[in-house]
This record gives C-alpha cells, sequence and structure tokens, in this order.
C-alpha cells in the first residue's frame, strides 16, 4: 500500500471515529451549555471572588417561583399541586416544603443552642419569661392536640421561634388576593438542554390541563430565560447551517457542473466539523451552544480547503492530482498555520466559550486541510473541465484580483490613510460595549412574569452579594457575625450562613445562656402550667458547625481562603458600605463589564502582537522583507473592520477583538496565494480564494443576525474583515510580479 492511500485510510478512520463519538455523546446525554455567563471572562486576579460569583450566580439562578391567579381557592390549590407534582415527577424539582422540612430538623437539633437575635437580647436581659409566656399562649391557642410529639421534645417552642427568625424572611412573601404560590429550585443546572427540555414540558402538560378554569400562570427563574436564549441560538444554528449549506451546493454546482464535489464538500465539512467538536468534547466534557452556533458558521471556512483543491482540478484537469497538490501546498499550509494560529490566541483568554470556540475552528480547520491534502485526491474522481460559469467566475477573480487598482487613490499610502482617519473617527465618535446586562435581550414575555412575581411577593433573585473573608471556617464565622452587628437594622432580614452556624464562641455563649436564662428558671412552671412531668426535653442538643443541606451554598473555601455569601437585595443595596476589614460588597454585573474592559484592552495589544508574530513567520518562511507586503491587506482590513462599525452603530467590544483574531490569521490566507502564486499562473488560485472569502462571508456573516450582542459583534468583524482581506489582497500580487 503506497503511503498516500495509508495516509488517506487513516484520515478517513479518524473522521469516522470523531462522527460516532460525537454521535455517542448527543444521544446518551446532552452535553450543550447554555450559560450566558460562559460568554464572561474569570476573573484570574481574585479567585475567591471567581469562586464566591459561580456559586451564587448558581443559586440564584436554580430558584423557581410560580404564581397561580384566578378561580377559586380550591382550583388553585389543586392546580399547585398539580404543577408541584409535574415538576416532582421530572426529577430535577425540590419544593421549598421539601426543603423546609430539612430546615426544621436542622434547627430541632440546635434549639438548645441557637438563638434569634431578639432572643438574645431578652435572655441576656433577664427576659426568659417573656420566652415562656409566648409559647404558653400558643399551646393554648390550639397548638398541643396535633403536635404532642413536639410538646415532648420542645415544649419552649424554640424551633418555631428560630424557623420564624431566621427562615420566614427569606422567603417569598405571601401575597394578598386570589394568588397561590409554587416555589422551589432545581437540583440540576438551568443551563443544561436536558433540565431546559423536563421542566419546560412539565410546566405545558400543566397549562394543558388547567387551561380551562381561568387560571392564569407566572412564571420567574433563570431556566425559562435560558431556554428561550437556547431556542433562540438553535434557530439561528439552524439556519446559518441551512442558507451556508445551500449556497454551498448552488456554487459548486454551477462551478463543477456536477452533484459529486458538492457532495464531497459536504461530506468534508460534516467531518471537519465533527473533529472539531469532537476534540472540544474531549477537552471540555460540553460545548457552548454559541460555540455550536460558530461552529454552523465555520461551514465556510472549513470548506475553503476543499475548494482550493477541487478548483485546480478543472483549472487543469488533466494534471495529477499529486502535481497540484504540490502546487498549493506551501501557500495552503502556511494559510492553515496562521489561522490555527489565531484561534489559538483565543486560548489565552479565560473565556469559556471562547476556549471551545478555539479548539472546535484551530482542529476543525486542521482537519479539513488534512482531508483536502490527502483525502480527496482519491475521491474528486475525474475533473471536468472549466463550464461557462466557471470561466465566466475565473475572469470575474481576475478582474477584482488579479492586478492592483491603477488609481493612486487605491495606492497603499491613500489606503493606509483612510484606515487610520476611520480608526480616528471611531476612537472620537464611536463608543464601547462593556455592560453584560447588554448582551443578550431577554424574552418580552418571561420578563414581564417575572415582574409581576416580583409585585406580586418582592421576589427578585439578586446577583449581589456581600463576601466575608477569614483565615479558618471559626474566623469566618466571627467575621461574618461582627458585620452583621456593625450594619445593625439593614442586615436584620438578610440571609446568612453565621446566623445558622455561628463561630464556636458564640454557640457556647447561646448554649448557656439558653440553660441558665430560660431553661432553668422558666422549663418548670411551663411545664407545670401544661400539666407535665420533668422532662429532659432539651437533654439532646447537636449544635455542630454544618449548615442545612439548601444553605451549603454560603460557605466556601477557596485555597487557604474562607468565605461566605450574604445575599444583599436591591431595595437595601444602597443602605450598605462597599466594604471594610474582612468583607466586600461584590456587583457580580459590574464586575463583570469591568473585565470585560480590562480585557478588551489587554486583547487589543495581543491583536497587535498577532499581527507582528505573524510578520515574523512570513519572514522566517520567504527570507524576505519584502514579503512582509502580505500582512499589508489584513491589516488594513482589520483596522477598517474595527473602526467601521461603531460608527454605523454596532459598538466596539471585546469580541469584536476575538473576531479580529480571527481575521488576522484567515484573512493573511488570501495575500498568501497572491504572494506564492502571481501573474497567469495564479489565475485558477484566485478563483479558489474568491469562493473561500465568499463562503467565508455567507456563514460568519449570518451571525451578524444574532440577538446575541457578542455574537453579532464577533460576525460582523469576521465577514468584515475577510472581505476587505480578499478586496486588498491586489496589492499583494503586485509588489511581487
Amino acid at each position: 500500500m503506497t503511503t498516500p492511500r495509508l495516509a488517506a485510510i487513516l484520515i478517513a478512520l479518524f473522521y469516522l471515529a470523531c462522527c460516532l463519538y460525537v454521535g455517542q455523546r448527543f444521544i446518551t446525554g446532552n452535553p450543550v451549555d447554555t450559560n450566558i455567563l460562559s460568554l464572561l471572562p474569570a476573573d484570574a486576579r481574585d479567585p475567591v471572588v471567581n469562586d464566591a460569583m459561580r456559586r451564587a450566580g448558581n443559586a440564584a439562578s436554580t430558584q423557581l417561583v410560580f404564581a397561580i391567579e384566578g378561580g377559586t381557592p380550591q382550583a388553585r390549590q389543586t392546580a399547585a399541586d398539580a404543577l408541584t407534582a409535574n415538576l416532582a415527577t421530572t426529577g430535577l424539582f425540590r419544593a421549598s416544603a421539601d426543603d423546609g422540612q430539612e430546615m426544621w430538623r436542622f434547627l430541632f437539633a440546635r434549639r438548645a443552642a441557637l438563638l434569634c437575635p431578639a432572643d438574645r437580647v431578652a435572655l441576656a436581659a433577664g427576659n426568659g419569661h417573656a420566652l415562656e409566656a409566648d409559647a404558653l399562649r400558643q399551646w393554648y391557642g390550639g397548638l398541643a392536640a396535633p403536635n404532642s410529639q413536639l410538646l415532648a421534645t420542645d415544649p419552649l417552642l424554640l424551633t418555631n421561634r428560630l424557623l420564624q427568625c431566621l427562615v420566614l424572611p427569606a422567603l417569598p412573601a405571601t401575597p394578598s388576593g386570589d394568588v397561590t404560590l409554587v416555589t422551589g429550585h432545581l437540583t440540576a443546572s438551568p443551563f443544561e438542554l436536558n433540565t431546559q427540555n423536563r421542566i419546560g414540558k412539565a410546566v405545558i402538560a400543566w397549562q394543558t390541563a388547567f387551561a380551562s378554569p381561568g387560571l392564569r400562570l407566572s412564571r420567574a427563574g433563570a431556566v425559562f430565560n435560558a431556554a428561550y436564549g437556547a431556542d433562540q441560538a438553535r434557530q439561528n444554528i439552524s439556519y446559518i447551517g441551512t442558507i451556508t449549506t445551500i449556497a454551498l451546493l448552488l456554487i459548486y454546482f454551477v462551478m463543477f457542473r456536477s452533484l459529486r464535489p458538492a457532495l464531497i464538500a459536504i461530506t468534508m465539512v460534516i467531518c471537519g466539523l465533527a473533529a472539531g467538536t469532537a476534540v472540544t468534547l474531549l477537552c471540555f466534557g460540553t460545548i457552548h451552544i454559541m460555540a455550536l452556533l460558530f461552529g454552523a458558521a465555520l461551514i465556510g471556512m472549513v470548506v475553503d480547503y476543499t475548494t482550493y483543491f477541487l478548483v485546480t482540478g478543472i483549472g487543469a484537469p488533466n494534471t495529477p492530482a499529486a502535481a497540484r497538490r504540490k502546487h498549493i501546498f506551501r501557500p495552503l499550509t502556511l494559510g492553515m498555520s496562521t489561522s490555527v494560529g489565531a484561534f489559538a490566541v483565543l486560548l489565552l483568554f479565560p473565556v469559556p466559550a471562547f476556549r471551545q470556540i478555539a479548539v472546535l475552528g484551530g482542529s476543525g480547520l486542521l482537519a479539513a486541510w488534512l482531508g483536502a491534502m490527502w483525502l480527496l485526491p482519491f475521491l474528486e474522481g475525474k475533473p471536468a473541465p472549466a463550464g461557462p460559469a466557471a470561466c465566466a467566475v475565473e475572469r470575474a477573480a481576475i478582474a477584482l484580483l488579479a492586478s492592483a487598482p491603477k488609481s493612486r487613490l487605491m495606492s497603499p499610502p491613500v489606503l493606509a490613510g483612510a484606515a487610520i482617519l476611520v480608526l480616528a473617527t471611531a476612537l472620537c465618535l464611536g463608543h464601547a460595549r462593556d455592560d453584560v446586562r447588554l448582551f443578550q435581550a431577554p424574552s418580552p414575555s418571561i420578563t414581564a412574569e417575572a415582574d409581576h412575581i416580583s409585585q406580586l411577593t418582592g421576589f427578585a433573585p439578586t446577583s449581589r452579594f456581600i463576601l466575608v473573608r477569614g483565615s479558618s471556617a471559626d474566623d469566618e464565622a466571627r467575621n461574618e457575625q461582627a458585620l452583621r452587628q456593625n450594619l445593625g437594622p439593614a442586615a436584620t432580614n438578610l440571609l446568612a450562613a453565621s446566623a445558622f452556624a455561628p463561630a464556636t464562641a458564640t454557640t457556647a455563649r447561646d448554649a448557656a445562656l439558653i440553660h441558665t436564662a430560660l431553661l432553668t428558671p422558666q422549663l418548670a412552671p411551663l411545664l407545670a402550667q401544661l400539666n407535665l412531668s420533668a422532662s429532659n426535653a432539651y437533654a439532646s442538643v447537636t449544635p455542630g458547625s454544618a449548615l442545612p443541606a439548601p444553605l451549603t451554598w454560603l460557605r466556601g473555601q477557596t485555597g487557604a481562603t474562607y468565605w461566605s455569601i450574604i445575599p444583599l437585595p436591591d431595595s437595601i443595596a444602597a443602605q450598605i458600605p462597599t466594604g471594610g476589614p474582612n468583607w466586600q460588597v461584590v456587583d457580580p454585573a459590574a464586575r463583570y463589564s469591568a473585565l470585560i474592559a480590562h480585557y478588551r484592552v489587554l486583547a487589543t495589544y495581543g491583536l497587535i502582537g498577532a499581527v507582528l508574530s505573524t510578520s515574523v513567520i512570513l519572514l522566517a518562511v520567504y527570507r524576505r522583507a519584502r514579503a512582509l507586503i502580505i500582512m499589508l491587506p489584513t491589516t488594513l482590513g482589520l483596522v477598517t473592520a474595527l473602526a467601521l462599525p461603531p460608527l454605523l452603530g454596532l459598538p466596539f467590544s471585546f469580541f469584536s477583538v476575538m473576531g479580529a483574531f480571527v481575521v488576522a490569521g484567515a484573512g493573511v490566507d488570501y495575500a498568501i496565494f497572491q504572494w506564492e502564486h502571481p501573474g497567469k499562473r495564479g489565475d485558477w488560485t484566485r478563483v479558489g480564494i474568491l469562493l473561500a472569502a465568499s463562503m467565508t462571508c455567507i456563514s460568519i456573516g449570518l451571525l451578524a443576525l444574532s440577538s446575541v450582542f457578542p455574537v453579532r459583534s464577533f460576525g460582523v468583524t469576521v465577514a468584515l474583515g475577510i472581505a476587505l482581506s480578499l478586496i486588498l489582497s491586489s496589492l499583494v500580487h503586485s509588489k511581487n510580479d
């Protein structure tokens, strides 16, 4: 077996393995991540804040609140029970009632070692009789009959007191009027498609069953916005993939007058994208839906290598495949290397989704290059000579790219001056967008429902929180307690871990205070009033330092630092100082926005470095200073592609620069081909680069229609930069004749 044939077989087997692996991952599970936060950079400068933001975001995103309105109270309760049951059958929902039972067990075990702040003050002042009198009123109010076990184990009703002061203030308020609430949280990520689908089906099933009684359902929860965003992304993937595939089939059929090249091209696209997706899944375990959206747009770039090779066949049908491959090997390999290098630069930035795009794009292009070089010669069959349509495209390519424009207005100095002028104007008149809250437009209907629930209940998941640090778990608890005391009334209803699991010394003092100021003087009189004999109701107490399961997210550890989170409602955020010893207020939206701005500046410097490094590669390959002219079209295209959109209303952003990295690597391909194949021998090469650039602009340009600002910004920059790099590549040809 010859070496080329062995290489072709190995590449085909690699493609097959990738397709099978990707198919298996999507059939047996759903590895797609829809979390918009994956489009945001991590804060590598402060890992503690980064971990806390992730924990707080995950906790807030799992909350669910439903409001059922209309009908009779009985109808609403029946509907609420049915909705709870529907959600429970998914195995992904835990009702607040279940959490309430967990909280009750936790507080019951600590009833004689934990105090509400007001009760601590009362006992310290010697007013234990007030707690005894309050318990007596409740027992004589009718609590005793159905709670005989509680009467024997907690006659002072200390568990109830803890529940009322620590748990109830943190729950959504019970609305007045004809409203019944269903509340709880998800036990799986709301950004997994499987979670969205199952919860969505459970809600739809309920709506189908209870639509007729005149009941209205409002929803609040990140899972519904995530499902909306995922649905929008799926629609984008569908139309981008469909339009690009149709364009590819039409262009190939017109150019080659046969379906075989078109089917080969589609096959190579599928294999290249499967390879990229497989490598991404192997590296990250999951793949972000925006990376899949980019994968659909990558069709135009992956097919480039197939286009370059097949065009050599209609240009020279009698030339052996090996000779045609040799003709394009160096420029195609160099172009592939710069493109993969441009994607690799995205790995330097701590943005999960863009790192996935880097791996998907780089490995997909490398796989497509391998197939074009060694598999295509065995698949193309006998090339047919160029037909009328192909010859017309050749004439158009020659007219557009074969020689530099004769007008002095299109000379390199004038073009460079114009690009600098556009850039200067953009710097003066344009603006940047770094605010993460403006990145994705939410569903109007879902937003309206969430606002309605907020008005009814006061439920509004907050992203702000207070972050408290300590050198040990006990030190962190002491720091949090001191903070809550210093904040005074503003901290009364804040959910804090130290309220449930205080520092060791505080627990010991509370236990002693309960024993000396309450149990010793008040328990016996209460038992006498209730006609009970002496009791050891409070003999078994397990204070410990653990938190109840629903609240474990409030505490964490990063390295040697122990930390806790206190959620900060927007309604009182203005009353809280921004920071102090061992604590700080964290606003994730503001922090992410500042990070975006920071990385936008860093990425701009990185882009300059990428252009310079590509120039060094070209000097190393060609060993001629004049070869630097290859970078002129791409550099002019980059400057214009970054400066022009802000003047047309699309703000400059970190994601614009991310797209510019792709232009820096892929756009230089056209100039390399012009340099390698000047004059008449480059006629059909120019057909290849014209078709390749057109497909890239069609596929990547469709990203501009996305409702997600990062994706739209990325797509516009790449499409505009690629188009300009192609048009200006004729400047290189004229210098190398």
